[in-house]
């Protein structure tokens, strides 16, 4: 058995000993990134496909310098497995903050972000998407013009 077997074995059963309560809010602490101190979370949003949750698409908020911070991963199983994510931040204008940038060339495999952009006082459109088994996972509309103020 490899060494990230044997640790995805130690963390699932880790994990059952978890309260349901704390695993309901992990979606926004899953593993790689992080938008830094003084970001407060807002919300996640599921990156769907057929009905299927790839991964997650979560929003902070730092209200001492008005930056919003978005972070797209992978759901834990598929770590290392997908491909292609990306994260995404605008204004619903012409302000827009991507990861990868669309001409790097840049493929994650367990998340993508921190993404920043100053929004006081404004609404959040964000998006999020990741690639696995053929399939591109994506938030769609559910985080567009969310968070308002």
């Amino acid at each position: 058995m490899t060494l990230r077997r044997k640790l995805s074995v130690v963390l699932a059963a880790c994990s059952m000993a978890i309260p349901l309560s704390a695993v309901a809010a992990q979606p926004a602490l899953a593993t790689g990134g992080s938008c830094g101190s003084g970001y407060t979370f807002l919300s996640s949003y599921p990156l769907r496909a057929y009905g299927t949750v790839g991964g997650y698409l979560s929003l902070y908020y730092n209200p001492s310098n008005g930056y919003n911070c978005a972070i797209t991963r992978v759901k834990a199983a598929w770590d290392g497995a997908a491909s292609h994510i990306s994260a995404f931040l605008s204004d619903g204008d012409s302000r827009i903050v991507r990861d990868p940038k669309l001409d790097s060339g840049v493929n994650y495999h367990y998340y993508a972000g921190p993404v920043r952009l100053y929004l006081k006082g404004q609404c959040v459109y964000a998006s999020g998407s990741l690639k696995y088994g053929g399939d591109t996972y994506t938030t769609g509309d559910a985080a567009l013009g969310v968070h308002c103020g």
